[in-house]
């Protein structure tokens, strides 16, 4: 039935989509109704909506919130299970990268078994892979950083409509383009001050060192093989090794380098702190306009919408908000509300402030 806005009380079952001033529903049907959807509601000027027939018994509600905690505890045993395998694999890899910085060939076996069991749970915890640069810790970056670019290409690839057989070689190229950093001097990966030029020339060598550690290898397909070598470069040419431009990369490759670029960018490093994925979204998008293939990032700005409705955050004043709405025309600027109070903002409408951290 449709009720006035003044009427909608929390509770309610949304029975159709509301919609405002975008193609983007401001609430889905079936959600149920809380005093910050009415408050967001309002600040859309939205003045009624179709709700479905209030008919509650005492047992219908017990049974309700029944489900409702069945349900709570099944993802949170799911999000467990998840980090536990994420953490798992970092570790794993961490054991085969000091073995290659020992001299030890690619065993093209044990990275799959590495990252294939991670992949196969890639769906059910789609949120998560934006959220794993919380447990990346500043002397395991180069392990964590791998692990996390290879889930998150394989979420890029599948949001591109790839099928799971090249989901799997998307994910590899991920996991091994940075194979080649364990044949660079050590302590110029770890080091906390501006690379001198000979030591970020070496640096700029590692995705030969990764090519040539895995060019042999009959078993890896040479999507994979130039992905790794390409992970650096950029459309307009101005990547690194071999400065090639657009019509010469493999879609592997400029799926991997939006990914690695990502995960870079949003984890702690030596010399700087983590940075939220809408901080970094924001900053690939103005300025690095060009360089990027707009499918693949597009594929990302599809992905940090998803998260956000419902998402907990700290603002750059400090401020802890809670994201109600998401414009995709603005997909780092939502539509926040202050913690424990009314206040709403719109970050579109605020450029000085902005996500500092996803909570």
């Amino acid at each position: 039935m449709k009720i006035q806005i003044n009427q909608l009380q929390k509770g309610s079952v949304i029975s159709k989509n509301v919609f405002s001033a975008t193609n983007k529903p401001l609430v889905y049907k079936d959600t149920n109704v809380t005093e910050e959807i009415i408050e967001a509601l309002r600040a859309f000027l939205v003045s009624e909506v179709e709700i479905e027939n209030h008919y509650d018994s005492k047992n219908q509600t017990q049974h309700a919130v029944l489900n409702a905690s069945e349900k709570v505890d099944e993802v949170l045993t799911s999000k467990s299970d998840f980090y536990q395998l994420y953490i798992d694999a970092v570790q794993s890899y961490k054991s085969i990268y000091l073995g290659w910085q020992a001299g030890s060939p690619v065993n093209i076996g044990k990275v799959r078994q590495i990252i294939i069991p991670l992949i196969g749970e890639l769906q059910k915890n789609e949120d998560e892979i934006l959220k794993l640069y919380h447990y990346c810790k500043e002397e395991e970056y180069i392990y964590h950083h791998s692990i996390s670019v290879a889930l998150l290409s394989a979420l890029l690839a599948k949001k591109l409509g790839y099928q799971q057989g090249e989901v799997n070689q998307i994910s590899l190229t991920g996991l091994l383009c940075d194979c080649g950093m364990s044949k660079v001097t050590p302590a110029i990966i770890v080091k906390k001050v501006t690379l001198t030029e000979t030591e970020y020339k070496e640096i700029k060598q590692h995705p030969v060192h990764s090519y040539n550690m895995l060019k042999n290898i009959m078993s890896i397909k040479d999507g994979v093989k130039l992905g790794v070598l390409q992970h650096h470069e950029r459309l307009d040419g101005s990547g690194y090794p071999l400065n090639v431009a657009s019509d010469q990369l493999h879609p592997y490759s400029k799926i991997v380098a939006l990914a690695d670029t990502y995960q870079a960018m949003v984890s702690v490093r030596p010399f700087r702190r983590k940075q939220s994925p809408y901080k970094v979204f924001e900053q690939i998008v103005q300025d690095d306009f060009g360089k990027f293939d707009l499918q693949v990032i597009q594929a990302l700005k599809q992905a940090i919408v998803k998260l956000s409705v419902g998402s907990r955050v700290r603002l750059s004043n400090g401020l802890e908000a809670e994201i109600l709405y998401v414009d995709e025309n603005y997909p780092t600027r939502p539509i926040v509300k202050y913690l424990n109070t009314s206040t709403m903002l719109l970050l579109k409408d605020n450029n000085e402030l902005y996500i500092e951290e996803l909570l």
